[in-house]
């Protein structure tokens, strides 16, 4: 992600057309790969069937520190972003709106309205279309089927061709990637319909797409599956979950077959796993295209504000989660303890830290996909709209600018690149719920989610670079 953007942000200097080109050739794949990455998140939710953690007071402490964990990153995160942010844009002249500028007078309200109702997290409708008038149930499905071709054309295969061969051929793999495709495909859907239906009111929308979160629930459906087929096929759980994951994801594939000399594999064969890790780590990288869309608003003050943010957040983490863990809750084993410290860092760069500091690698990932899941309903349930209005008084404020005249700071201002009701969210979300919040941020065309890409960028990095000071590993892993 981190060298598409700079390539492109150089590039972009060099070759005068190269923005045009990212406008018309690469936005709409890059923008499809944001609305289903979230895809490759249910494959650590199910491989935590591999086996339980530890006993259940342990369980129970991981549980409590993990909430209490996640309250404290919120909080901080928020409340150190947003008046940092706001001491970042104190003099600046577009931000504060004078009583007689022109966005008051006239297109300024429309904006302002338009603030107000959409804020940082508002999510456009996903939803083709609905059945806005009474019309036969089998006419409004007929409609509903024709809407989502992709997914009846996945459901047919998976039963005239993924299920004829798993039981006449033994091959679990496509059946596995039919099926989920199906599944993930069936829960989107079934959430944009949900929230364009005019059949409940508007309450009862927000909250079943909510609870609808797409991530969970076709992993706990995939883990249905595993079960199931376990049993009928009289195999193992670890057998069947073998079948699900290789760990060999398309790079590897690609990376083998350009290596000279490279010896032939037979393991070398991608499960429904590594097919959704695939797209996992190309909308990952896809999403160094979006950070260079909002490349103005990154190389700015809210910049400075993410590395700060970010920087603090990662060495409170990294000693603070351990410590509270293993000495105020006592989690055992050490390991569990020491997942703490990357709890919130996303699972690419939080594996080389558990190896630093000899973490549980499996549960970090499962924190992680946890947090985002916990984060993704939140949003959903309108956590979001809180958010933005934190910090915001109902008068009309007097601030005085730079230039000794009297500016009115209005509650109903519309948002702008630097805005703290838009950078502060978005660092919140990056630093707590990694990349399944910033993808749901993408899916909701927010303006916070560049800044949410960014915070989970910087976090990560400052977390392996603070883990690589061998003094400070010493110490974490001395009082855990």
């Amino acid at each position: 992600m981190a060298v598409v953007f700079l390539v492109f942000s150089f590039g972009g200097v060099v070759i005068p057309g190269l923005e045009e080109f990212y406008t018309k050739r690469l936005k709409r794949p890059t923008e499809l790969l944001n609305r289903h990455m979230s895809i490759g998140f249910t494959i650590p939710v199910v491989m935590l069937c591999h086996g339980p953690l530890s006993d259940a007071r342990s369980v129970g402490m991981i549980v409590i520190c993990f909430a209490l964990m996640g309250l404290f990153n919120t909080i901080l995160a928020f409340f150190l972003a947003f008046p940092l942010q706001c001491l970042m844009v104190r003099y600046d002249k577009e931000f504060w709106i004078t009583s007689t500028s022109d966005s008051e007078k006239g297109g300024g309200q429309q904006g302002a309205r338009n603030a107000r109702t959409r804020g940082p997290f508002h999510k456009s409708s996903l939803a083709g279309s609905s059945c806005t008038i009474p019309r036969p149930i089998g006419r409004c499905l007929h409609i509903w089927a024709m809407s989502n071709p992709i997914l009846v054309i996945c459901w047919l295969l998976t039963f005239t061709v993924g299920v004829p061969l798993r039981y006449c051929t033994g091959n679990d793999p496509l059946l596995a990637t039919l099926l989920l495709f199906s599944l993930w495909l069936t829960t989107i859907a079934i959430q944009a319909t949900i929230k364009s239906s005019s059949m409940f009111p508007p309450w009862i929308r927000t909250l079943l797409s909510g609870l609808l979160n797409p991530v969970l629930w076709t992993a706990l459906t995939m883990i249905s599956y595993v079960f199931t087929d376990a049993s009928l096929s009289s195999r193992s759980l670890p057998a069947m979950l073998a079948t699900l994951q290789t760990n060999t994801p398309l790079s590897s594939i690609i990376l083998h077959a350009a290596t000279p000399y490279s010896q032939p594999s037979a393991s070398l064969t991608m499960a429904a796993g590594d097919v959704a890790i695939t797209i996992l780590n190309a909308g990952l990288v896809a999403w160094g295209l979006k950070l260079y869309a909002h490349r103005t608003h990154l190389l700015s003050r809210s910049g400075a504000t993410v590395c700060i943010v970010s920087s603090v957040l990662a060495v409170a983490n990294l000693v603070g989660g351990p410590v509270l863990a293993a000495r105020a809750l006592g989690v055992r084993p050490r390991g569990a303890a020491v997942a703490f410290a990357a709890r919130s860092v996303t699972i690419a760069l939080g594996n080389p830290v558990m190896k630093m500091l000899g973490g549980d690698a499996g549960l970090c990932a499962a924190m992680v996909v946890a947090g985002g899941i916990v984060y993704q309903m939140g949003m959903g349930l309108g956590v979001g709209v809180w958010l933005e209005r934190v910090g915001t008084a109902d008068a009309v404020g007097v601030a005085e600018g730079d230039d000794g005249t009297t500016r009115l700071l209005s509650p109903s201002r519309p948002h702008f690149p630097n805005d703290p009701r838009i950078v502060a969210p978005g660092i919140t979300v990056g630093i707590n719920a990694a990349a399944m919040g910033t993808a749901y941020l993408y899916e909701a065309e927010s303006e916070a989610a560049p800044y949410a890409a960014l915070s989970m960028i910087a976090l990560g990095v400052m977390t392996v670079v603070f883990a690589s000071i061998p003094p400070l590993t010493k110490w974490i892993i001395g009082i855990v």
